[in-house]
């Protein structure tokens, strides 16, 4: 499952901040954490953008991979939360189609250095 992170990173341009703005088939990396990750990238199409969330929680080949897909007209937004360890809140994510390009509001992740 790593290779096809990687793979994904690999084939898109890859950005990485606290919120960005990006444009179809570039890919943007969030860190959500000290061992997960968060890839965004979308494809637009006449229905809309065809947006795809991948999250990888670990760095091994054993990294559990989620991957979440949905569809935003304009000015449409979609909220998207991942869980965390036991007693941590969730990260939440909130993705929207702005007309020309997709606008992510990434949350402030305090990395814990356990």
């Amino acid at each position: 499952m790593t290779t096809l992170l990687a793979a994904a990173l690999a084939v898109a341009n890859v950005t990485s901040a606290a919120a960005a703005d990006i444009v179809a088939l570039t890919g943007h990396v969030t860190q959500l954490g000290a061992h997960c990750s968060a890839l965004v990238y979308y494809i637009a199409a006449p229905d809309g953008f065809h947006v795809v969330l991948t999250t990888q929680q670990g760095f091994t080949d054993q990294a559990a991979i989620a991957r979440f897909e949905t569809v935003l007209a304009a000015g449409q937004s979609a909220a998207f939360s991942i869980p965390r360890n036991t007693g941590e809140a969730p990260v939440r994510m909130m993705l929207s189609n702005v007309g020309d390009h997709l606008h992510i509001a990434e949350p402030d992740v305090a990395v814990s250095t356990r």
